[in-house]
């Protein structure tokens, strides 16, 4: 057993680097909207009110930078993806986050504007699913 040195003292009191999602979203585990990972979001006219966590505000800021999805918002702040769910649902109700519109022929690839085929709907899937993980 060896002592602590007089050179290198150890932290009285480290601060903790985790914190349980149930605090950062109130014990809230349902989001009001919902929100798949691959929604896509950009930043709206509202402003984060004073009363909204540190990681409502990592979120307004990440997509203030661009569009970003559900997923992406997920892993950058390092959340469970059904607390980055509740929080993000916080910051549509405040106006802070919106949807983004996307241009339905980037989809379909149809001037008609027909809904993308099934085959395409299991691609995308597949390669969210490589991307995410």
């Amino acid at each position: 057993m060896t002592r602590p040195s007089r050179h290198h003292p150890r932290p009285a009191d480290p601060a903790p680097a985790f914190v349980r999602p149930y605090l950062v979203t109130g014990g809230r585990a349902r989001p009001r909207h919902w929100l798949s990972p691959e929604t896509v979001l950009e930043a709206g006219e509202g402003r984060p009110g004073p009363r909204l966590a540190e990681e409502h505000r990592t979120i307004a800021q990440l997509c203030r930078q661009r569009r970003r999805s559900v997923a992406e918002l997920a892993g950058r702040t390092r959340l469970p993806l059904t607390a980055a769910r509740v929080l993000i649902s916080d910051l549509i109700d405040a106006r802070v986050l919106v949807l983004a519109l996307t241009n339905p022929y980037a989809v379909t690839n149809s001037p008609a504007g027909d809904p993308p085929t099934r085959e395409l709907l299991e691609a995308l899937r597949a390669g969210l699913e490589r991307l995410v993980g």
